[in-house]
C-alpha cells in the first residue's frame, strides 16, 4: 500500500507534465498567430479633424484635472499622502502633455510643463506648495480655454507668466 507522500510525488508529475505541454501548445499557437501578418490598419489620426482631436483633448484635459483635484484634496490629510500626490501626478502630466500636443494648444502644454517641474519642486509638508499646485491645476483650465478663444491668447500669455512668478517666489528657482 502507498502512503500518502508517495502517493502525490506519482500523481503530481503526470499532472504538471499535461499542465506543460497545454501551456507549450497554447504557446505555439500564438506563436504562429504573431507569425502571419496582419494588414496594417489605417492611421486614426488622418481620418480624424482637428476639431474631433480637440475636442478629445479637452476631454482628456477635463477629466485630468478632475482627477488631481480629488487626489490633491485627499493629499492634504497628512505628509505621506502629499509625497504620493506628488509623484503620482507626474503621470496626469505626461498625459495632459500628450493632449496638449495633439491639440496644438501650446499655452496650456507650457502650463503643464509649469505643473510638472511645480511638482519636482515641491515640498509635502508646507501647505503653501500644495495650495500652489491646486492653483497650477485650475490654471490649466483657464489656459485651455484661452487658447480655444480668439483673442484670448494675450489673457493666456499673462496669465502663464504670472504663475511663473509665483512659482518661483514659492518655490525658488529651479536651479537649485
Amino acid at each position: 500500500m502507498l502512503n500518502l507522500s508517495e502517493l502525490l510525488f506519482t500523481a503530481a508529475p503526470s499532472k504538471a507534465l499535461e499542465k506543460a505541454r497545454a501551456d507549450l501548445a497554447r504557446t505555439d499557437r500564438r506563436a504562429e498567430a504573431e507569425a502571419t501578418p496582419e494588414p496594417a490598419p489605417e492611421p486614426a489620426e488622418s481620418s480624424r479633424s482637428a476639431e474631433e482631436i480637440r475636442q478629445e483633448a479637452a476631454t482628456t484635459l477635463a477629466a485630468r484635472v478632475d482627477l488631481l483635484r480629488a487626489r490633491l484634496a485627499q493629499a492634504r490629510g497628512d505628509t505621506i499622502s502629499a509625497l504620493l500626490f506628488l509623484g503620482d501626478a507626474q503621470h496626469d502630466c505626461d498625459a495632459l502633455g500628450e493632449a496638449c500636443e495633439q491639440a496644438g494648444w501650446a499655452l496650456a502644454g507650457e502650463g503643464v510643463v509649469l505643473l510638472r517641474e511645480s511638482l519636482r519642486r515641491a515640498t509635502p509638508s508646507e501647505i503653501r506648495h500644495l495650495d500652489l499646485i491646486s492653483l497650477l491645476i485650475d490654471a490649466l483650465v483657464a489656459l485651455q480655454r484661452a487658447e480655444m478663444r480668439p483673442g484670448m491668447a494675450r489673457s493666456g500669455e499673462e496669465l502663464l507668466r504670472a504663475l511663473r512668478l509665483a512659482v518661483s517666489r514659492e518655490l525658488g528657482s529651479g536651479d537649485a
